[in-house]
Parts: C-alpha cells; structure tokens; sequence
C-alpha cells in the first residue's frame, strides 16, 4: 500500500473525532451559557423585587435612622453617606426630602 493511503487511513478517524468532540464542545458551552443566562437574569428579576420590598418597608426610617442600623448591622463594611445617598459595598440607598427612594 502506498504511503499516502496509509496517511490518509490514518488521519481520516483523527478528524473525524476531532470535529466530533468540537461539535460536542460548541453544544455543551451554548447549553451552559443558556442556563448561566437565565440564572442571571432570575437573580436581577429577585433583587428589583426585594429592592422595592426594602423602598416599601424602609419609607418609616428617615436617612440618619437607616445609615445607624447599616453600622449596627455591619458595624466591619465600608459605609459612605454622600448627600442623599447610602453606598454600602455595592448596594447604593438613594433618599428624597429624607425618605428612602431607590435601592440597587
């Protein structure tokens, strides 16, 4: 048998198993980048919702009244009150005429 017909042999499964596990990979990243994306947007969905629970429940508490019980509660986090608004972390408590307004 000549050399190329060997190579040929050869090489013929090493693609095909090749573009097989790559297609398997195309489908596998595609299904978890899916199932990432939903998780993600469920969570945005479940922080709106306990955001306006906070604005909702919070509207009884002044500015000074909540900043003290964010440094009761978390006496160790970085708290900065920068005129009407609270930043703790990454949650940011934003206020109007001393009412608590927005939470993200």
């Amino acid at each position: 048998m000549n050399k190329w017909k060997i190579a040929f042999l050869v090489s013929l499964p090493i693609t095909f198993l090749s573009l097989v596990f790559s297609l398997f990979l195309l489908l596998d990243n595609g299904t978890a980048y899916t199932y990432l994306e939903v998780s993600y947007n469920d969570q945005v969905r479940a922080n709106e919702i306990l955001g306006n629970l906070i604005v909702k429940g919070g509207q009884e508490f002044t500015q000074k009244d909540f900043l003290h019980l964010l440094r009761q509660e978390y006496p160790d986090a970085f708290i900065v009150e920068e005129g009407n608004t609270i930043k703790i972390d990454r949650n940011v408590f934003e206020f109007q005429n001393n009412k608590l307004v927005k939470a993200q």
